[in-house]
């Protein structure tokens, strides 16, 4: 599975992000391994962390919060839709659908997104060749 902290590092590249001076947003990120990447994708907008104080650099992503991430990375528009029977009500479904409709995801099956299921580090490297792509 991907880490929080991963995730920061995988997007900060994938997006080229420049680095951006440390501001201690998080309480839970000093001295991590990816306190930089983390620092930049909330200088950019791209997180908010896990709470308002807290980033769970540690703590691992699932397909839906993998979907918000890239929503925000990439400034995908956030879409209304039923793509898939296991995402309806759920908190990430506008950013589900907005994967769906730049063509950057078929779903776990054609039926399921797997919203709640962990993010392995293949798929998170398809959703990002995919997401590049469309961005």
């Amino acid at each position: 599975g991907v880490t929080r902290g991963e995730m920061a590092a995988f997007l900060v590249r994938a997006l080229r992000l420049p680095p951006t001076p440390a501001t201690d947003s998080f309480v839970d990120d000093d001295g991590h391994f990816f306190e930089g990447d983390i620092e930049t994708l909330r200088a950019y907008g791209v997180t908010t962390g896990c709470t308002t104080t807290r980033y769970c650099p540690d703590s691992g992503v699932t397909r839906g919060e993998m979907a918000a991430f890239l929503v925000r990375g990439f400034d995908l528009v956030s879409a209304a839709g039923d793509s898939f029977v296991d995402d309806d009500g759920h908190f990430f479904e506008s950013s589900i659908e907005a994967l769906v409709r730049s063509g950057v995801t078929s779903g776990c099956n054609t039926r399921s997104f797997c919203p709640n299921r962990a993010v392995t580090r293949a798929e998170m490297a398809a959703f990002l060749i995919r997401a590049l792509a469309a961005g």
